[in-house]
């Protein structure tokens, strides 16, 4: 019963593990995003 309550352990650790890492991508892609819309619009002051 402890090995079956330590292997549910870490696998809800490894869930959250991977759930902080996508939160962390949607973040940078999120600020990706604003940098280039903000390129696109000096881009488009340009002759």
């Amino acid at each position: 019963m402890n090995t079956a309550m330590q292997s549910f352990g870490y696998g809800l650790a490894a869930l959250l593990f991977c759930i902080a890492i996508l939160g962390v991508c949607h973040n940078i892609k999120k600020a990706a995003r604003k940098v280039l819309k903000s390129q696109q619009t000096h881009k488009d002051e340009l002759p």
